[in-house]
């Protein structure tokens, strides 16, 4: 048994090394002016490729912008529908709790069991979302519902050491 739980750790470890090394193929933080009032606001545009996301799918399948004076975030992201074949979007809108120098955390709570947070660190160029069950619920669908690894944004790079 215990030869198991050692190769298990290690490759527990060694995919949370891999993840830890996945940098957005682009993370930009600058100003834009913004609608017809020509609204000026700081703005983060990433690109890249979820960790989970099938081996199909190009490196550039989510797109992120996140408007700061406006306070929300909206993520689009491709994949495919496995092996019935067929790609498939996904757009997620997140609200920003947190934005600074360092960080930025935004939320998204309208799914009935989870919580998701988008968290970007400005410093290490590191993009990941994770998501939380929202506890005891009445919902009945709630109750298979199992916690999702957090995934990071990769880019280039990442997708050359997937193949």
């Amino acid at each position: 048994m215990r030869p198991l739980l050692t190769i298990g750790l290690l490759l527990s470890f060694a995919l949370a090394a891999y993840a830890q090394e996945q940098t957005p193929l682009i993370l930009d933080v600058s100003t834009v002016v913004a609608g017809a009032q020509r609204i000026e606001t700081m703005y983060v545009y990433a690109v890249g490729k979820w960790s989970d996301a099938n081996a199909e799918v190009s490196v550039n399948s989510t797109q992120i912008h996140c408007y700061k004076t406006f306070g929300f975030c909206e993520v689009a992201s491709a994949d495919t529908l496995g092996v019935a074949g067929g790609i498939y979007v996904n757009l997620d809108s997140f609200d920003v709790l947190r934005w600074d120098g360092k960080e930025l955390i935004a939320v998204d709570s309208s799914p009935i069991c989870v919580v998701n947070t988008l968290r970007m660190d400005f410093s290490a160029m590191k993009v990941t979302m994770s998501s939380t069950s929202k506890g005891a619920t009445k919902d009945h669908y709630c109750k298979d519902i199992e916690r999702l690894p957090t995934v990071f944004l990769g880019g280039m790079k990442d997708a050359i050491k997937q193949k």
